[in-house]
């Protein structure tokens, strides 16, 4: 069950100190994804959180809303936030630039501090040899080093220094980064959040795709899609979302097109090469 929430308010007009707040429900569903959108309509300019909670109930702590709406600090409520699917477009986004640029000369490192995004390593392998790693977590890929190897063919490069990005054609940072990298300023960063601090490269972190017309149609004209998606993915069951690939991408300022990504990783090759 997922609840999206949105609050109008009526702060105009003579009439409104006559009429009570109102609230209304609707309920929507597309395969094992159930909707329930609840509507506040207030009039005399104060929100009466308690009257919500009748109809929110244990959704108030990931309720779905805009990111403008203002919910009050003592409420109990909290938007619903997810990283999830936006990490796995990273992943997909970094397979389809390997795919599509067909170089085997790109240099490029997974980056995985605790070793959550290990099972991606036998995809990167089918385009890159090695595969570079960035991460902590040794044993987890050592065992993978090893699974590659022996099942693959393919070699895996472990690396605890991050002097390894130094470099690198393509970063795939699925999590958050909490410090710059130190990567060439030409290079590609995919990652799945927005950094915590700022990178010296490209930094992709928004991924936009066509949301299916099934799960368009049950989603509240208040909601961005993306944002929705990531609600279904998370809390609904949708994970045919996972297989998504974007269709735009950004880093926060420019929107960027599948085309332009191509062409700025194999002209960062180009120059590395020749360098």
């Amino acid at each position: 069950m997922m609840t999206a929430l949105k609050i109008e308010e009526h702060s105009k007009g003579f009439l409104r100190y006559l009429r009570r707040n109102r609230i209304r429900v609707e309920h929507r569903y597309c395969d094992a994804a159930t909707l329930k959108c609840v509507t506040y309509e207030h009039y005399h300019g104060k929100v009466n959180w308690t009257s919500i909670d009748r109809f929110v109930k244990a959704q108030r702590n990931r309720v779905l809303c805009a990111p403008e709406m203002e919910i009050a600090s003592n409420s109990g409520y909290k938007r619903f936030a997810s990283p999830e699917l936006s990490r796995r477009m990273c992943e997909n986004a970094a397979l389809y630039l390997l795919r599509s640029a067909v170089n085997p000369r790109i240099k490029a490192v997974l980056v995985d501090e605790e070793g959550d995004c290990v099972g991606l390593c036998e995809y990167l392998a089918r385009y890159c040899d090695p595969v570079n790693v960035l991460s902590a977590a040794t044993k987890i890929y050592a065992a993978q080093a090893e699974y590659l190897l022996n099942e693959k063919g393919a070699s895996l490069r472990l690396c605890r220094d991050k002097a390894c990005l130094n470099d690198a054609d393509l970063i795939i940072a699925p999590k958050r980064l909490e410090d710059a990298l130190p990567c060439p300023s030409d290079a590609l960063i995919l990652t799945g959040e927005a950094p915590a601090a700022p990178q010296n490269a490209l930094t992709i972190y928004e991924y936009f795709f066509d949301l299916p017309s099934k799960f368009r149609e049950i989603c509240p004209d208040f909601l961005d899609e993306m944002y929705f998606a990531s609600a279904l993915y998370a809390m609904a069951g949708a994970r045919e979302l996972g297989g998504e690939v974007f269709t735009r991408c950004g880093d926060g300022v420019t929107i960027h097109t599948r085309a332009s990504l191509v062409e700025a990783l194999k002209n960062r090759v180009i120059s590395r090469i020749n360098s």
